[in-house]
């Protein structure tokens, strides 16, 4: 916390535009408070003493941002990135299906509180913003909007935000995104748009285990299903009825997004850091693997006449 609050500190005379990204590692697994927090929260637990602490953080870097005179020119973004560990008690709850490290909404969907001073009226939306969309609203809150936040990473860099200015700072803004990809592991695996979420891979929570505490880590991954699982996500966001068949004309816009999202995976590979060990690679690793081969060994070519 001292080195935020020194560097807004720092920052109070800069003429550029700066960006803070503060990370506590309380309201994690495992939570340990310090001596000063322990206890002091109504449940006395370990992880409610760590949002106690967070929420005393929190305060002291508006106020270094109040005193500063700098609050009145600063976007605050408070969110988390990721939904409730369910695996480690004591955990958080979530109303929705499924924990961290899953793809239901309860691993991914997470509450996400934006200030600025006089520029943001008091509200609530329910309106899709993915967290890669900060980048793209940051840049352009610094003066760079659209595709001139290309300037700032190489060619061979995919980006996948969106600017969402107009649903941060217009009375009853919109957000400016219709869809969401979500990824498992190594696997694209659901696409939603609006309140639709195609699904074709998932973790079933309880696969493995019946007992104990059961999370997005511990549960069984399908990679397959029989190709018509939908769920309405305004209807039934424990996402537990699929209605695809029901609404197969959404198919359309759903697996179209899908499709252009899978072009891009191949034309742009993730890069991972860290991973699980697996013995099924995802399908945009497959397809130009595939494609190299068949140009290599010439699979499939029809033979030319007299040969």
């Amino acid at each position: 916390m001292d080195y935020s609050s020194d560097f807004i500190r720092k920052m109070k005379d800069n003429k550029a535009p700066f960006f803070l990204y503060h990370a506590t590692r309380g309201c994690h697994f495992d939570n340990y408070p310090s001596d000063e927090w322990a206890g002091k929260s109504r449940a006395r637990t370990v992880y409610s003493d760590c949002m106690v602490h967070l929420d005393y953080v929190l305060g002291q870097l508006v106020k270094a941002l109040d005193d500063t005179g700098q609050l009145e020119n600063t976007l605050l973004v408070l969110t988390s990135d990721n939904g409730p560990e369910c695996e480690i008690p004591p955990q958080a709850r979530t109303p929705f299906r499924g924990c961290k490290g899953s793809t239901w909404e309860g691993g991914v969907r997470v509450p996400t509180f934006a200030y600025w001073k006089g520029m943001i009226t008091p509200r609530r939306s329910e309106g899709l913003f993915d967290q890669a969309d900060l980048v793209n609203t940051a840049i352009a809150l610094a003066g760079k909007p659209g595709a001139q936040v290309a300037e700032f990473v190489s060619k061979t860099t995919y980006i996948d935000g969106i600017d969402q200015t107009g649903l941060l700072l217009a009375d009853n803004g919109e957000s400016a995104r219709r869809s969401r990809p979500y990824t498992l592991n190594q696997y694209f695996a659901m696409m939603r748009v609006d309140e639709f979420k195609y699904i074709w891979t998932a973790e079933i929570l309880n696969g493995f285990f019946q007992k104990g505490d059961l999370g997005g880590f511990s549960g069984a991954i399908a990679v397959d299903t029989g190709g018509g699982v939908v769920v309405n996500l305004y209807t039934n966001p424990q996402e537990d009825v699929s209605i695809g068949i029901r609404h197969i004309p959404m198919a359309v816009p759903v697996m179209g997004a899908a499709g252009e999202y899978m072009k891009e995976l191949i034309k742009y590979p993730p890069q991972f850091k860290i991973g699980f060990l697996s013995n099924t690679p995802p399908i945009y690793d497959l397809i130009p693997k595939t494609r190299e081969a068949i140009e290599k060994f010439g699979l499939g070519r029809r033979p030319a006449p007299g040969q």
